[in-house]
């Protein structure tokens, strides 16, 4: 682009690159350099062409670019989907099938922006569906089986999905209602956030923060700090009216398909915005996703990051268990370790324990050479789970008490307990070696 005189208009210079450009798009060099160098202003029945100097061409030349890749793109994908979709029945019966969601995982840069927060909040909604699968419907699950254990409080971050995405409230609805506002600006959104979001337990906006129009946001993984910048921009994702007239005037068939997926300025009016700017597309995507998920039995992978500086055979102990904290694998083996993992159909169990039932019992016998009778014993069954169960907790009880014996020991020996024993204050013997517990079954049987 060259620049006028007075800065205020410039113009396309004409080189190989902008006639191949033009060629490609099917459309003259003129039509190019007017779409790229003019804009459109719709004011009620009149339109108007106002001049944009260069900086505001090369945001629309770039616009251009991102609206084509964008069109292309989903046009893309939609003839894939068309071309492998099949019959979702077959025989009456529902397709099985698999499907494999790959997400990077949480970001956190020098200076984060637009594209950082919908990253990190795919992460939260998918660390919530992590808690809700392996925390909730697991203690669930033990619960209803009667299995003795302690409840274990796992952190929700619905707190953070709210700041983010609650209709109304949201972070992502009030960027919404800022784009729809003629005048509005990055700076007017950011006030307006602090306005509205200052007493949310997981905002935080420094008054240096402040002066730079930026806050930080306490996520599952910890806090990160966000830049305003162009985010009204980013969010609306709209092509210039003059460059989407542009598109309509190509002779090349393959624009002529993908025009429908474009977004231009001139297909929504006031009040629109919300239902198609790229905040609210975001989300609406993201919860169709936790729908399909909510349907499968999930299996998880995590991926650790070994070190930040890139090179093999080396580990940073501190930063994998930092991972490992914030991805919530810590307090998944802890509910593990908790309840009983291994979980077994009634006549593998029986095949594979029926040896370690009452040897006084002459009755059961593997379920493997006897299938046909393995019907009529279910008291055998549940006798034998109730042993193999009681047998873990008293081996447990013991270990149990074989340690308070010893922290005993280790406390009458030393000094502070004869200064106590003088004075009555001595330990009281019955809360360390009491009777056993009584027994309570580990099943309802």
């Amino acid at each position: 682009f060259t620049p006028s005189k007075d800065g205020e208009s410039c113009t396309v210079d004409e080189t190989e690159a902008a006639l191949k450009t033009a060629a490609l798009l099917g459309v003259s060099f003129e039509d190019l350099a007017s779409a790229l160098t003019e804009r459109t202003i719709n004011a009620g029945v009149e339109t108007v062409q106002k001049l944009v100097h260069v900086d505001e061409a090369v945001k629309a030349c770039e616009a251009l670019i991102k609206a084509v890749y964008g069109a292309a793109f989903d046009f893309i994908v939609e003839r894939v989907n068309a071309s492998i979709v099949q019959d979702t029945t077959s025989h009456g019966r529902s397709e099985a099938s698999i499907g494999v969601l790959d997400i990077f995982g949480f970001e956190t840069f020098k200076v984060n922006n637009f594209e950082q927060i919908c990253i990190n909040y795919t992460n939260e909604a998918l660390q919530q569906q992590f808690n809700k699968y392996v925390f909730k419907l697991e203690q669930k699950e033990y619960e209803r089986e009667g299995i003795l254990w302690k409840f274990i409080s796992f952190p929700d971050n619905q707190d953070v999905l709210d700041l983010i995405d609650k209709k109304h409230t949201g972070i992502i609805a009030l960027l919404d209602e800022q784009c729809i506002l003629p005048k509005s600006t990055d700076q007017k959104f950011t006030r307006y956030l602090y306005g509205r979001c200052d007493k949310h337990a997981r905002f935080h906006a420094t008054s240096a923060q402040r002066v730079d129009y930026k806050f930080s946001i306490e996520h599952y993984a910890g806090y990160v700090e966000y830049s305003t910048d162009s985010w009204l921009e980013k969010n609306k994702d709209q092509l210039p009216a003059s460059a989407a007239a542009l598109l309509q005037t190509s002779d090349f068939g393959l624009i002529s398909e993908i025009r429908k997926y474009v977004r231009s300025e001139d297909r929504g009016g006031r009040g629109t915005v919300a239902t198609k700017s790229v905040g609210a597309q975001f989300s609406a995507q993201l919860k169709s996703l936790r729908s399909r998920i909510d349907k499968t039995i999930p299996h998880y992978i995590r991926c650790l990051k070994p070190n930040d500086d890139l090179v093999p055979n080396y580990f940073e102990p501190l930063n994998i268990v930092e991972q490992l904290r914030c991805g919530g694998v810590l307090e998944a083996v802890r509910v593990s370790r908790a309840g009983y993992p291994t979980r077994y159909t009634h006549n593998v169990f029986m095949a594979r324990y029926y040896i370690l039932g009452d040897q006084r019992d002459k009755s059961p016998v593997s379920p493997i050479f006897s299938p046909d009778k393995f019907g009529k014993k279910e008291s055998e069954l549940k006798r034998l789970i109730s042993k193999i169960a009681f047998d873990l907790w008293y081996a447990d009880h013991e270990m149990l008490m074989a340690a308070l014996q010893k922290e005993k020991r280790r406390t009458i020996s030393s000094p502070k307990y004869s200064q106590r024993s003088t004075k009555g204050k001595a330990y009281n013997s019955n809360v360390v070696t009491g009777a056993a517990a009584p027994y309570v079954p580990p099943y309802n049987l």
